[in-house]
C-alpha cells in the first residue's frame, strides 16, 4: 500500500509537462487502467503508440492507414473527456481518501474547472464500486454471521433535513421518507455492513433481507422494536434484545447495539456531505459505496486506493470495451 501511494503520489506532485505526461501513461498501462495494446477497427491490426506533444502525450497511430489516430484513453473510463489523466488520477486518489475536501478546494488546485466536473468524475468512481459491489453480492459473498461474531440490527432515516425547519424539501423525500435498514457484522478485526432501503420497518419487509444476508444460527442483537420479536427466534437465530427506554446496555446480558448506532453517525456524515440523500437512486449510489468501502477496500491488501485501481481495470475491460 505504502509503495502504490509513494509511486503514485510523486506523479502527481511533479509539474505537469510533456514528460511528466507520458509517465502517468505508462504508469497506468502498467497497472491496467490504459490498454497496453490497439487493433485497428478498419483492418485489425496491432497500432502503434507514438508520443505527441499535445494531450497525453501518447496516441495510437494505424501504419497501414496513414492519418488514423485514436486517443491513448480509448477502450477506458476517461475516453471523451476533456480533463486529463493527471486530474483523473489526483481525483482517484483524493476519492480513495473519502474525498474529505470541498469542491472549491479541489476547483482552487485545478483538478477540475467546475463543479459540475467533478459531479461526473465522482459518478463514474460511484459506479466502479457499484458495479463491483452488484458482483460480489450476485456470488452470494455478502453474508454475515457465524461463530465469534454478532450481528446487530437497527433502522434508521436518511432524509433530507432543513436548518430550522425552513426552506423547502426534496420533491422525492416530501413524498417517500423511506428508512435505511443496517445489517452490521461485528467481530474482532472487522466491521461489515450491509445497507437496504425499506419503505416500512415491517416484519415482511425487513425478514426477507436478514434470512439473505445473515446465516442461519447466527447471534443477532436489536433493540425492542415489534417486528423482530418471536420472528428471529422462530427462523432459528440467537435473538438478544436491549430495551432502549430503558437503558442502552442490557444489564443481564450484557448486549447493546452501541456499534451500529456509532456507524450511523459515521455513514450519515459520508452521505451529508456529498448531498447524496437529495433523491432515492443518489442514496443507494452512495449506501453501495459504502459497503464497497467495508467489504473490498479495507479488505484489500493495497488498500482503498488499490482495490479502487483493481476495479477501474475490471470495469475498463466489460463496460468500456
Amino acid at each position: 500500500m505504502g509503495k502504490l501511494r509513494r509511486g503514485l503520489t510523486e506523479l502527481l506532485r511533479a509539474r505537469n509537462t510533456l514528460v511528466n505526461r507520458r509517465k502517468i501513461v505508462l504508469w497506468m498501462q502498467k497497472k491496467g487502467i490504459l490498454k497496453r495494446q490497439m487493433k485497428c477497427k478498419s483492418c485489425d491490426t496491432p497500432m502503434t503508440a507514438v508520443q505527441v506533444s499535445r494531450q497525453d502525450g501518447f496516441h495510437w497511430i494505424c501504419r497501414q492507414h496513414r492519418g488514423r489516430s485514436v486517443s491513448v484513453c480509448q477502450g477506458s473510463m476517461f475516453y471523451k473527456s476533456r480533463r486529463s489523466l493527471q486530474n483523473h488520477l489526483e481525483f482517484i486518489y483524493r476519492f480513495s481518501q473519502g474525498l474529505r475536501m470541498r469542491q472549491v478546494d479541489l476547483i482552487e488546485d485545478g483538478v477540475a474547472a467546475s463543479s459540475r466536473t467533478l459531479t461526473k468524475m465522482a459518478s463514474s468512481l460511484r459506479k466502479v464500486c457499484r458495479r463491483a459491489i452488484h458482483k460480489l453480492r450476485a456470488q452470494g459473498k455478502m453474508k454475515v454471521g457465524g461463530r465469534h461474531c454478532f450481528v446487530m440490527l437497527d433502522e434508521s432515516k436518511f432524509s433530507h433535513k432543513r436548518k430550522y425547519n425552513r426552506g423547502r424539501m426534496g420533491p422525492a423525500w416530501r413524498r417517500n421518507k423511506k428508512w435505511v435498514f443496517g445489517i452490521l457484522e461485528v467481530s474482532h478485526t472487522t466491521r461489515r455492513p450491509i445497507l437496504k432501503i425499506v419503505r416500512r420497518r415491517s416484519t415482511d419487509q425487513l425478514l426477507p433481507i436478514i434470512k439473505r444476508h445473515v446465516k442461519r444460527g447466527s447471534s443477532i442483537v436489536t433493540d425492542d422494536w415489534r417486528a423482530y420479536k418471536r420472528a428471529l427466534s422462530e427462523e432459528g437465530y440467537d435473538h438478544h434484545t436491549v430495551c432502549h427506554k430503558r437503558h442502552f446496555v442490557d444489564p443481564g446480558s450484557r448486549c447493546h447495539t452501541q456499534n451500529l448506532e456509532r456507524a450511523w453517525q459515521t455513514f450519515k456524515c459520508d452521505v451529508w456531505r456529498h448531498r447524496g440523500n437529495q433523491t432515492t437512486g443518489l442514496l443507494k449510489e452512495h449506501l453501495r459505496v459504502i459497503e464497497w468501502e467495508y467489504w473490498l477496500g479495507r479488505c484489500h491488501r493495497y488498500g482503498i486506493l488499490g482495490r479502487l485501481i483493481h476495479d477501474i481495470r475490471k470495469f475498463n475491460k466489460h463496460e468500456c470495451k
